[in-house]
């Protein structure tokens, strides 16, 4: 059993994990004003790949493997997810963009329930419908371009999340990580090219030239990068201090963060129909998050 300091460590770290992903947001907003998003993604995962490749000469990889095609399908969902996640940063405020992030939970639970035949119980029922009765909300059922972004990277970080259920008996977590890392920057660097050559309103999102960093941008983006790393680092250690249903809580303090800084860059303060409908979504995501 965990006792009260490994739970208040977890806790502690996960708290840690979320002001860094918040910074992550922060830093990815001020480059969007010279690079984007595609790129962004770029550096966001170049910087983190440094750093994971640091960690693993020092501590070398050892796995079972058997699941290639899951690690792989991981790591480009991952990255597309990634993609318009920074898409919905650059185009709107950090605490809107973060609140579309955190549906992520409403699509596991469906996910969970369609593809791995998991039980939902009643209330789990109540949280699916409640999140996305804010989605309508945060939307104003106003379905554009921007919206069907923000939802998206929700359902694709749902579905990255729950493929990697199946892996962990197979792989060392930080192979997993390494697998979103590297399309994260190769799946990029190919669209940036492909941009150079092709536009589309549709594919907005995903394509983008690329851009020479000036001045304070590779401050931003080395900052951006071992926010992001180190984030990663410490939610995974909270993990492992306390339980899942208490530290996924816990993360949602990412949004309090997140809006924080959004004020900060001049954010415009969010209407009280927004407000509504982010906490119905956060609410949505705990109470899904107390069933781990």
């Amino acid at each position: 059993m965990q006792n009260a300091t490994d739970t208040r460590r977890g806790i502690l770290l996960m708290l840690a994990a979320s002001f860094l992903f918040a910074l992550t947001m922060l830093f990815a907003k001020l480059l969007s004003h010279a690079m984007g998003s595609v790129e962004v993604t770029f550096w966001r995962n170049a910087i983190g790949l440094l750093v994971l490749g640091s960690l693993i000469l020092r501590k070398p990889i050892r796995n079972t493997g058997g699941r290639p095609l899951t690690l792989i399908f991981r790591g480009v969902i991952g990255t597309i997810a990634l993609l318009t996640f920074f898409y919905t940063i650059s185009i709107t405020s950090l605490s809107n963009a973060i609140v579309y992030a955190k549906t992520e939970p409403i699509f596991t639970a469906l996910l969970a329930f369609f593809l791995l035949n998991e039980k939902l119980k009643v209330h789990a029922f109540f949280a699916v419908f409640i999140g996305f009765a804010g989605v309508g909300i945060l939307s104003g059922l106003d379905f554009n371009y921007l919206h069907i972004m923000g939802i998206l990277t929700g359902f694709l970080s749902a579905l990255a999340y729950t493929s990697v259920r199946s892996l962990k008996a197979h792989y060392d977590p930080r192979t997993v990580v390494l697998s979103f890392m590297f399309f994260g920057v190769v799946i990029p660097a190919l669209l940036m090219v492909v941009a150079e050559f092709y536009t589309s309103q549709l594919f907005a999102f995903a394509l983008s030239p690329f851009t020479m960093p000036q001045d304070t941008d590779w401050l931003w983006i080395g900052l951006m990068g071992l926010a992001a790393a180190y984030g990663q680092l410490f939610m995974t250690r909270a993990y492992f201090y306390a339980k899942a249903g208490l530290i996924s809580t816990i993360s949602y303090s990412v949004v309090l963060f997140a809006s924080l800084f959004g004020i900060v860059l001049g954010d415009i303060l969010p209407s009280p129909a927004v407000i509504a409908g982010a906490v119905l979504i956060v609410i949505s995501g705990i109470i899904l998050s107390r069933e781990k």
